[in-house]
């Protein structure tokens, strides 16, 4: 993570002690995303009069992409900003432009006077949603002990209930072998985990969810292959069929 400059000395002559207006006229009043048919000069105008940044709420620096030598890109699904909605400090924001970068663990809103991406402080925030072809929700865990890719703490909620599945998105590097411009490239991988009754598992193996689901792997036997689910081939499909039969019978 690359942050060059403090918010403080960027944009000084626009804070204001109102910590929560100024989000609200940030996201929901103050302008639509570009995709939405809004010019550049009209978002700037917007930000400059509307605007009174807080530290609380943005890190204070603005984030660099990873070298030009690096093929792919490390944001989850796009590198391009999505309409989304945020909760922070218990209190929501709709309509943000919103981008999650699984690489460093970080949530990236837009800048529109120094086009820039800007972080958001992970501490800060609950939960948010990308709305991408099918909505994507995501919450943070204060800890995940014995994780070590547990990061800032960011992972997809896929079910919610009495037990919740979890899936850390994550991107790594590696050298490229080939002759290429490029010298590293991105590869994705994923990790999944179940929440229940406090206690939060990474589940490598299907005998791990049924155990701790407290399931009849007999009982299931049928209607998991009339579903045509498959642990090794789909573990999303698999783990979240068993996570809704689970908080059917224990809501």
């Amino acid at each position: 993570m690359n942050i060059s400059l403090n918010y403080c000395t960027i944009l000084k002559p626009y804070l204001k002690p109102m910590r929560i207006l100024f989000f609200s006229c940030l996201f929901s009043l103050c302008f639509s995303w570009p995709t939405q048919g809004q010019t550049e000069h009209t978002l700037e105008k917007n930000y400059r009069s509307n605007i009174p940044l807080d530290q609380e709420i943005v890190s204070g620096g603005y984030f660099v992409d990873p070298p030009k030598e690096f093929e792919g890109h490390p944001y989850f699904e796009t590198k391009t900003f999505e309409s989304g909605q945020i909760t922070i400090n218990g209190l929501t924001y709709k309509d943000v432009p919103l981008l999650y970068n699984i690489w460093k663990d970080e949530v990236l809103t837009f800048q529109p006077i120094h086009k820039q991406k800007i972080l958001i402080r992970a501490d800060k925030i609950n939960e948010f949603t990308i709305y991408l072809n099918s909505p994507a929700r995501f919450m943070r865990l204060d800890e995940n002990p014995g994780y070590s890719h547990h990061g800032n703490g960011i992972y997809e909620l896929v079910v919610e209930g009495n037990a919740s599945l979890l899936v850390k998105h994550r991107k790594q590097t590696k050298s490229k072998r080939e002759i290429s411009k490029f010298r590293e490239e991105f590869y994705q991988q994923a990790d999944f985990f179940i929440k229940k009754e406090g206690n939060t598992i990474h589940i490598t193996n299907k005998k791990q969810a049924f155990d701790f689901l407290q399931l009849d792997k007999r009982e299931l036997r049928n209607p998991i292959r009339q579903n045509g689910l498959d642990f090794r081939r789909d573990r999303r499909s698999f783990l979240s069929y068993l996570t809704t039969i689970h908080n059917q019978v224990s809501p």
